[in-house]
């Protein structure tokens, strides 16, 4: 009798553990399904935004010209860096002012350099 109620016991505490670890796995993934909602949403409106352009290009500038990564990849002139820095500064006082698209071109200006520039 005592040999069936530990059997029963350990049975139950089993089919406790599995029912507890099926819940906790559906709560999870209702809040990452949230969350993945709530960063979609976030980057969309992002995406949407006038300044999107101005904030993109000038991260673009950066990591391409100015960090030290993109320096080694590139063969640039200190003219070009020069010149790329010049337009960059520029484009970024014309989108802070709120004229976005002269901002934007002077930004492109800065990329078409960039893009020109061979690679070592």
């Amino acid at each position: 009798m005592l040999k069936k109620l530990v059997i029963l016991a350990i049975l139950a505490i089993i089919l406790g553990i599995g029912i507890f670890f099926i819940f906790e796995k559906k709560e999870t993934a209702i809040k990452e399904t949230s969350t993945e909602e709530t960063y979609t949403d976030e980057y969309k409106a992002y995406l949407e935004s006038e300044d999107y352009y101005c904030k993109y290009y000038q991260k673009y500038i950066w990591k391409e010209s100015e960090r030290e990564f993109g320096k080694k990849q590139y063969k640039y002139t200190e003219e070009k860096l020069q010149k790329i820095n010049t337009l960059k500064e520029e484009g970024k006082a014309l989108c802070d002012t709120g004229k976005l698209k002269e901002g934007e071109a002077k930004l492109i200006e800065a990329i078409t350099i960039i893009s020109f520039t061979m690679m070592k």
